[in-house]
């Protein structure tokens, strides 16, 4: 528990030093956008790639992969049902309520919580959502957004998925895992050469991370009614699922206490921020929830981490 008070001390501290600069004009857009750039181009990408090498070749991590996205096609589907009976904006409320946001945020807080050497399962759990939003998620958004430019013939965005090097990053860990499981084990040990690069370079993840989201929330944290409902709504559904997955599903594949604790935290993160990327309709009700949720889930996980869930 002190070692969770103290990494999340940590985190708290880089989130407030993220505002103050923000406020200040220290860390104004161009920077900020310079850091994600950093972020998902090297240091997260050094990350995935390391805890991917740990990923066991193994059936029961593609079972928990196909449950995880079918858990996120369930996730739409409810907020498509919401949007309806709240009469919340649509479709921007079903495309919110699907994936997650492990890359930029998930990560970043698993590692600070505990430690590189436990990555794995929390990698493990986010297979399965990385293949749906870059695959169902990502189709949803190009749909709407060629219907509303011009209504031609719909083209999926593979262009943009070629150059992602967080996909990169995460298929060549898998592949060097199962062709090569030997090598792999040794690349991502914390001995040898690779470690301190990984170390290094990788390490930067979470106090980079913690900076954009400190800037993202300088300007104040939204209140519109709309938008405190999606969020509400949203992370209610996603701590139920959780805490279904960590307590049921991941206990019934034989996998260990690490991948509940991964489970919980996934489910209780925000929606993935390359939505307002594809999706560019209601960009302020997108860009509020999204600013919302990441305040919401950072503050719930650490209570989970604190009370030894997450």
């Amino acid at each position: 528990m002190l070692q969770a008070a103290g990494s999340l001390t940590a985190i708290a501290l880089l989130v407030a030093v993220g505002v103050v600069m923000a406020r200040r004009g220290l860390l104004g857009d161009r920077a900020v956008d310079g850091l994600k750039a950093l972020i998902t181009r090297l240091t997260l990408p050094l990350l995935l790639f390391r805890a991917f090498l740990q990923l066991a070749p193994d059936g029961r991590n593609a079972v928990l992969a196909l449950a995880v996205f079918a858990a996120c096609a369930v996730m739409g589907v409810i907020g498509a049902g919401l949007s309806r009976a709240l009469r919340l904006p649509r479709p921007e409320t079903r495309l919110l309520f699907q994936g997650f946001e492990a890359g930029m945020l998930g990560y970043a807080l698993f590692v600070a919580l505990h430690g590189d050497e436990r990555l794995a399962a929390f990698a493990a759990l986010d297979m399965g959502q990385v293949v749906f939003v870059f695959t169902t998620l990502l189709v949803q958004m190009s749909v709407l957004e060629q219907r509303q430019a011009s209504g031609s013939a719909i083209s999926f965005p593979w262009r943009d998925i070629a150059r992602s090097a967080v996909l990169w990053a995460i298929a060549a860990g898998l592949t060097l895992s199962l062709a090569a499981p030997g090598p792999a084990a040794t690349l991502s040990g914390p001995d040898g050469f690779a470690a301190p690069v990984f170390d290094t370079i990788g390490g930067l993840t979470t106090p980079l991370v913690c900076l954009v989201i400190g800037a993202s929330l300088a300007g104040g944290v939204p209140r519109d009614p709309a938008i405190v409902t999606v969020v509400a709504a949203r992370t209610l559904v996603g701590l139920g699922l959780g805490l279904v997955f960590g307590l049921l599903v991941v206990p019934a594949l034989g996998f260990d206490a690490w991948h509940t604790k991964a489970a919980v935290m996934l489910f209780v993160l925000p929606a993935p921020f390359v939505i307002p990327v594809y999706h560019r309709r209601q960009a302020a009700f997108v860009g509020s929830v999204l600013t919302l949720s990441t305040a919401v889930s950072i503050a719930l996980i650490a209570a989970l981490a604190v009370l030894g869930v997450a």
